[in-house]
């Protein structure tokens, strides 16, 4: 049986250029802004030539609006387009999920030392309905991590599913084989704050 898609992945397969995917991501979560050509392909990490076939197919789909400013053409998301909302709405709740994670999490300053994504949002085998699991280390109650997830969980329509441990905890449980940590540290993850190494330094 072939291994599913996460939504993420899903998407992208539906593109024909790999930067297609990105540029229209830049310009549907950035409704007020508009950009020129070569600061569209500095900012997707693409080339000229990439961001200008890619821009093309969505602009002939009708999905950006093209203004002159002086010697420059900007590039701006068409908000009046059919599909617009909808189209805005699967790329927050996907290709936008772990830039907003960092943003939300690294507002935490000196409370959160390591964060990642783990579970099947991590393997790829999650649905635009899976629950997203966090684990977090560092000093932060269930609370906090509830009021500072809720919103991004209500306006990405996806429930997060957060696991926090301090650091002494942490490396208590790792040393004396806890299961549950074991299968997290052993399996992938979408790091949002931290690494492989600082992780391992951390359980040593």
């Amino acid at each position: 049986m072939a291994r599913p898609k996460s939504a993420g992945q899903s998407l992208a397969r539906l593109f024909p250029y790999p930067a297609m995917l990105d540029v229209l991501g830049l310009l549907l979560l950035h409704p007020d802004e508009q950009y020129y050509q070569r600061e569209i392909a500095e900012r997707v990490g693409s080339t000229v030539l990439q961001t200008q076939r890619a821009l093309k197919r969505i602009e002939d789909a009708g999905l950006v609006e093209k203004r002159r400013r002086g010697n420059r053409t900007y590039y701006g998301a068409r908000r009046q387009h059919p599909v617009y909302d909808d189209l805005r709405r699967m790329l927050l709740k996907t290709v936008a999920l772990g830039d907003q994670l960092r943003d939300v999490l690294g507002s935490l300053e000196g409370k959160v030392r390591l964060a990642f994504v783990y579970g099947s949002v991590a393997a790829g085998t999650d649905v635009l309905t899976s629950d997203v699991d966090l684990f977090i280390v560092g000093q932060l109650t269930s609370r906090q991590a509830a009021q500072l997830l809720g919103p991004l969980g209500r306006s990405l329509e996806r429930e997060f599913n957060p696991t926090i441990y301090p650091e002494r905890e942490l490396r208590s449980k790792a040393r004396s084989g806890n299961p549950f940590i074991h299968k997290v540290l052993a399996g992938p993850k979408i790091w949002l704050i931290g690494d492989d190494d600082e992780l391992a330094t951390l359980v040593a």
